[in-house]
């Protein structure tokens, strides 16, 4: 398969977009690589665990926000994100298993470093670091959810990322101005 200009993007962003989160000191915590990405776009498997552990992300990080912090824009963003993910994961657990995949039920080690970075911060780093990784992760999430619903093999899982693609994108496009701010 050849590299992909947009899972090279996908890396960028995720590697300096996130600010603090980017310093990930382990190889094992970096970003998917343009061959992980383009097997999570065409195979049910990797594209399940792909977006099963963005999902979570999404939803613990939102979690985690809730708890920190203190400005009602990103309080309000973090609640949608909580109600929204929760509701995709289950459609996506049913649509896995329709095709025999069971998602991971644990954060990839690239999620699991960024929101191990966004627990350490205090409530005054919290918001922007928050805000850049939910910028990052929806720009993988619409790369990733895209690339499967163009390339991944028909059945339940494409269909699945096809009608979760408009979500995500709303997603991205309300989280980038609240990230520059």
């Amino acid at each position: 398969m050849k590299p992909t200009p947009i899972a090279a993007m996908v890396a960028a962003v995720l590697c300096l977009g996130a600010g603090n989160l980017a310093a990930q000191t382990t190889e094992d915590a970096a970003p998917p690589s343009e061959e992980e990405m383009q097997a999570a776009m065409t195979t049910p498997a990797a594209f399940a665990e792909r977006a099963a552990s963005s999902n979570q992300f999404e939803i613990q990080s939102s979690q985690l926000a809730l708890e920190v912090s203190q400005t009602d824009a990103v309080r309000g963003f973090a609640e949608m994100m909580v109600a929204d993910h929760q509701s995709a994961g289950e459609k996506m657990k049913t649509a896995a298993s329709a095709e025999g995949v069971a998602p991971a039920e644990t954060l990839m080690p690239d999620h699991q470093s960024q929101l191990d970075n966004l627990s350490g911060l205090s409530a005054e780093e919290f918001d922007a670091a928050y805000l850049a990784a939910q910028l990052a992760a929806h720009v993988e999430a619409v790369t990733l959810f895209e690339g499967y619903a163009k390339q991944g093999q028909d059945g339940a899982l494409k269909e699945f990322a096809a009608e979760t693609l408009p979500k995500l994108q709303d997603h991205k496009a309300k989280v980038e101005p609240l990230a520059q701010q």
